[in-house]
């Protein structure tokens, strides 16, 4: 968010853009110089978090492996979520074009929402943010009679997917309309 909402507050927006031109090419080449560096440290971050937790288990405590069931996909998952979540604000920066409101929206859509929006309508969870890495790393569970049941693992990523790439598709076609 800061990579494209700094830039506005700063003016260094207009010389990114007299350099290249192609608008929506520059958010582009952000999202996935950030995605792919988020990717990479979350996955790092996940991984090392989990072979620290297993160290630190006592010697009579049963440590899980990678190769157990349930466990490489909440790792997996909990490295991934900040690579679609920052995106996602990404493309709320462009669009917005000032940090403190492009912050204000990104927690309250991600983080706040699923309070106020999920209470209004139970079936609706399962698409919503928090939601989303929630039951990817294995902490929904469907029960019979609820009103809406979590989305598989890789389905709710690729939702949160969904909505980063909406976020970045309206900020490029923002961007290309209108003054740096």
């Amino acid at each position: 968010m800061l990579a494209v909402t700094g830039e506005y507050a700063s003016g260094t927006i207009r010389a990114a853009l007299a350099a290249s031109p192609r608008r929506p090419l520059v958010l582009a080449a952000k999202a996935a110089v950030f995605g792919v560096t988020t990717l990479v440290t979350g996955q790092a971050a996940a991984f090392l978090a989990f072979f620290a937790g297993r160290a630190a288990l006592g010697h009579g405590t049963a440590a899980p492996a990678l190769g157990q069931p349930g466990v490489l996909r909440p790792i997996a998952a909990s490295g991934a979520s900040p690579a679609l979540i920052g995106p996602l604000g990404l493309g709320l920066g462009a669009i917005i074009r000032h940090t403190a409101a492009a912050v204000t929206v990104l927690v309250g859509v991600v983080y706040a929402g699923e309070l106020f929006i999920g209470q209004l309508d139970r079936t609706i969870d399962a698409y919503l943010p928090a939601y989303i890495v929630g039951d990817a790393l294995g902490g929904h569970t469907c029960r019979p009679g609820a009103a809406a049941c979590p989305l598989p693992a890789w389905a709710g990523m690729s939702v949160l997917a969904a909505y980063a790439a909406a976020a970045l598709l309206i900020g490029g076609c923002i961007l290309a309309w209108r003054d740096a």
